[in-house]
């Protein structure tokens, strides 16, 4: 341990940004959001699990009848 430093904390600047409607006017920077996914893929997507639960229903109510008669 003779001879050795001990290690000190970093240090660092931070500076905090603040929302200026004007400075980001002037340099034309605007927030853009990008889709993951096509609105065409999630119909579809969306029709198909509608289709799903459809045929669930459809087996429930067949299953839950054919219970009753027995």
């Amino acid at each position: 341990m003779i001879g050795r430093r001990q290690p000190k904390s970093r240090r660092f600047s931070y500076e905090p940004l603040y929302y200026d409607p004007k400075k980001e006017e002037r340099e034309g920077r605007r927030i853009k959001f990008k889709r993951k996914t096509s609105k065409s893929d999630a119909r579809t997507r969306s029709l198909i699990w509608l289709f799903f639960l459809v045929l669930v229903v459809l087996y429930v109510i067949y299953f839950v009848g054919k219970l009753g008669r027995s």
